[in-house]
């Protein structure tokens, strides 16, 4: 599956890499992008946005060219075209983004911008401070949920982390929170390893760290539900196929090689 690069960027001394697929987002994704680049024009941080169009049937791509046009000539735009696959390929479209990065540290974000961004300086902080990965986590001490989503999302979302735990990987509570910032290093060496391409990716990212041996740390975050989510709830039961797929990957020991 091949991915082409609208637009592309030839600076070099970037500090912060901002990786955000994008799953038919016209609706979205300006007010994230905006938000987030003045942000950091404010507090004068070298910044890149990668946003990963993955198989689109909206006019997210326009979308994301005319804001590189108008205003936000940081961005890049990967469009990763329709081929036959059908919906989000959350997982691939994080791969290529964060192989594309050139920022000393990677962030990916969820195009909702749900997790309050300001988190970014903490988890930087925890970078320098010898973490390889920081995840943003709705369930350890500090976290601040906003609003919560529906109960029937709340009630598959506790259970699939309970197996998860049990299954992949003990004493992560939150895998699914779409805020994650990697070291450059250890972002190069994970997402070259990353083969589910759907919303399982984040479990399996985190599942590479682990078996490489790289420092995790679980991060409380400020998080509020979006109205709009583009996640299905048979989103769940593919996701828990996922997880299988990748116990069984750890188990044959492909992970295991760092780069």
């Amino acid at each position: 599956m091949s991915a082409h690069t609208v637009f592309i960027t030839n600076k070099m001394n970037i500090f912060l890499s901002i990786i955000i697929p994008a799953y038919n987002e016209q609706r979205r994704i300006r007010k994230t992008l905006i938000y987030i680049s003045d942000f950091l024009r404010l507090n004068k941080i070298d910044f890149e946005i990668i946003v990963v169009a993955n198989n689109c049937n909206d006019n997210t791509v326009e979308l994301l060219n005319q804001i590189k046009q108008e205003s936000i000539k940081e961005l890049i735009v990967i469009d990763i075209p329709r081929q036959g696959v059908i919906g989000n390929m959350k997982g691939y479209a994080i791969s290529v983004g964060m192989q594309k990065a050139i920022g000393k540290y990677h962030l990916f974000i969820d195009a909702d911008n749900a997790t309050t961004f300001e988190s970014v300086f903490s988890f930087i902080k925890y970078i320098d401070g010898g973490y390889d990965v920081v995840i943003g986590s709705r369930y350890v001490k500090g976290s601040e949920v906003i609003k919560k989503q529906p109960l029937y999302r709340v009630v598959l979302s506790r259970l699939s982390n309970l197996l998860i735990q049990l299954v992949l990987l003990p004493g992560i509570y939150d895998t699914q929170c779409g805020y994650k910032m990697f070291s450059q290093r250890a972002s190069k060496n994970i997402f070259q390893k990353v083969t589910v391409t759907g919303w399982g990716a984040d479990m399996e990212m985190l599942a590479i760290a682990q078996t490489q041996g790289y420092k995790i740390k679980e991060a409380p975050i400020r998080w509020e539900a979006q109205d709009e989510s583009t996640v299905r709830a048979h989103a769940f039961t593919y996701t828990l196929k996922e997880l299988f797929a990748i116990r069984w990957n750890v188990a044959r020991g492909i992970y295991q090689v760092r780069k």
